[in-house]
C-alpha cells in the first residue's frame, strides 16, 4: 500500500513539473504584474498604519503612475478611463496590536 501511495504522489509531481514548466517557458507573466506587486509590497512594509491615516491614495499615485482607480474600502476614486485594468488587493490587518482589517484594491493598466 505505501508503494502504492508513493508511486502516485510521483505521477502527481511529474505531472504538476511538467505543467508548470509549459505555462513558465510558453506563457510568462508579464513584467508590469511584478512592478505593481513590488510597489505594494513596499507600501506594506513601510507603514502598518497607511490605510487608518489617510495618506495611502497619496503614496499610491506617486508610485504607481499608471494607476486607474482606488477602492479603500470607504470610497471609490477613478484617475482615468482605460479598456483593460488589473486589480490587486492589500489587506491591512490592523496596526498597534488592533484588529481591524482594511481591504484596498487597485487597478492599474498594463
Amino acid at each position: 500500500m505505501r508503494a502504492l501511495e508513493a508511486v502516485a504522489i510521483s505521477v502527481i509531481f511529474v505531472i504538476f513539473s511538467a505543467y508548470f514548466h509549459v505555462i513558465a517557458v510558453y506563457k510568462p507573466p508579464s513584467l508590469h504584474v511584478y512592478s505593481v506587486n513590488r510597489a505594494l509590497a513596499w507600501l506594506l512594509l513601510r507603514s502598518d498604519s497607511l490605510p487608518y491615516t489617510g495618506k495611502l491614495k497619496g503614496l499610491i499615485v506617486e508610485l504607481i503612475p499608471s494607476v486607474v482607480y482606488f477602492d479603500d474600502g470607504e470610497s471609490i476614486i477613478y484617475f482615468r478611463d482605460s479598456a483593460r485594468v488589473y486589480s490587486f488587493r492589500i489587506v491591512w490587518l490592523g496596526y498597534n496590536g488592533t484588529l481591524s482589517p482594511r481591504v484596498v484594491v487597485v487597478g492599474v493598466e498594463p
